[in-house]
């Protein structure tokens, strides 16, 4: 994975994806959070709790190397 991000495009959640997997590249974290909300959840993401977002931004990442 490349190490390019800019920190003033990511959302928030962006922002909590990358402290929990360790994830720089800014595609690479809106993949994760397109897989958290399509794939994990089939829904919105602001309704989950901070430790079940990170948890499932680390089962996103898994899926993303799957793929």
């Amino acid at each position: 994975m490349k190490a390019v991000v800019a920190t003033d495009q990511r959302t928030g959640y962006q922002a909590l994806i990358q402290e929990a997997t360790g994830v720089l590249d800014l595609e690479h974290l809106e993949r994760i959070e397109d897989i958290m909300r399509n794939v994990i959840f089939h829904s919105t993401l602001d309704w989950q709790s901070r430790a079940q977002l990170e948890k499932a931004a680390r089962e996103a990442m898994q899926i993303l190397t799957l793929i």
